[in-house]
């Protein structure tokens, strides 16, 4: 069966979500100088554990989906493969900007992770270097999602670092 774009999407929504809860309520337990031994630090530990395993496997599924095709498979299975991929809006048709993003600003799932001015500061980022190289620009959609969630998990993981030092410290 093949990976939909709603299966893959879906784990790395989620992870978003389990991202940032688990950074406001770091901050929160923080900020508010809570009891270092309160649920919430225990809470916050969890939704970043959680959303680092839904972002570890989103990963897993795109690499397998995007990377490349073993080179002793026919020319057919590449083909299939990205009209597979493009069916299920894994990847993107646009190549310019505008045509970029208009497609991902009415996109669903980069909706729920992204703002208008987040998209549009990424894409004027990032479209150049996506086009280059071995790079694909069709497989800019999954860098976006990607280098959201890391950015996520690094801000999650440095709340963690300090949060760690409050709780041993009470």
């Amino acid at each position: 069966m093949p990976i939909t774009e709603r299966d893959l999407f879906l784990h790395a929504v989620r992870s978003c979500e389990q991202f940032k809860k688990a950074i406001r309520t770091f901050d929160e337990y923080l900020k508010k100088k809570l009891p270092p031994r309160s649920q919430e630090y225990y809470q916050a530990r969890s939704c970043l554990r959680q959303g680092q395993d839904l972002f570890d496997a989103t990963l897993k599924k795109a690499k397998q989906l995007l990377g490349p095709v073993s080179p002793y498979s026919p020319q057919e299975v590449e083909n299939q493969r990205a009209q597979l991929l493009k069916e299920n809006k894994i990847t993107v048709e646009g190549l310019s900007f505008n045509d970029l993003r208009e497609e991902l600003a009415n996109d669903e799932f980069i909706g729920a992770m992204f703002g208008t001015e987040e998209l549009d500061a990424y894409l004027k980022n990032h479209i150049v270097s996506q086009s280059t190289g071995k790079r694909n620009l069709a497989n800019i959609k999954m860098r976006m999602v990607f280098d959201k969630l890391r950015t996520l998990s690094v801000k999650g993981q440095e709340l963690q670092i300090a949060a760690q030092k409050y709780f041993q410290s009470g």
